[in-house]
């Protein structure tokens, strides 16, 4: 009797481990799956903001809310990926920068007047850069982080701002707020 009780005891006693490996596998997948709904919720909130900036004329209603959309959408991706993904949150701060710059080149070129075709031809560099942002951004949710194509996005992107910001005589935007630092 008591080895029939130890043998009953030992195969409860592996049943509970296999159960419990498998529920502890389940789970660790189950959580794994959620995080990657929750990132691709805010790809695809960041793909909505990009979106509505193309066909979009700053000379006809305000740029402002668009670009407060985008950069929320931004910070959520960016919060969302964390330390994964070192690099995106410096390229994103470029391109938001840099439709910023378009959208102020348009607004400072539009004219009341100005036939349709002339009002495509100033919208084009913002329609082409969000279409770019855009492409570039679903590239990157498939093939993943890529920290060399980050920085050389980035790199584009702060250059483009330069250059535009010279050609037009503009001041140069602040790379960053000095007043604000990382907490040690």
């Amino acid at each position: 009797m008591d080895i029939a009780a130890l043998i009953i005891s030992g195969l409860s006693l592996v049943v509970a481990g296999i159960g419990t490996y498998w529920s502890n596998r389940r789970s660790k997948e189950a959580l794994a799956e959620s995080r990657r709904a929750a990132a691709d919720a805010h790809w695809s909130a960041l793909q909505e903001a990009v979106q509505r900036l193309i066909g979009f004329d700053p000379s006809a209603e305000p740029i402002r809310d668009r670009l407060t959309n985008l950069r929320i959408a931004m910070l959520a991706l960016v919060d969302e990926l964390g330390d994964e993904w070192e690099g995106l949150d410096v390229w994103l701060d470029a391109e938001r920068a840099l439709g910023a710059t378009y959208g102020r080149r348009v607004m400072e070129q539009a004219r009341p007047t100005d036939a349709i075709e002339r009002r495509l031809d100033n919208l084009d560099p913002l329609m082409t850069w969000a279409q770019a942002l855009s492409h570039n951004l679903r590239r990157l949710k498939v093939t993943g982080h890529d920290a060399s194509a980050l920085n050389k996005l980035a790199d584009h992107a702060q250059g483009l701002v330069a250059s535009i910001h010279e050609r037009h005589g503009w001041e140069q935007p602040a790379p960053a707020n000095s007043r604000i630092r990382p907490l040690d």
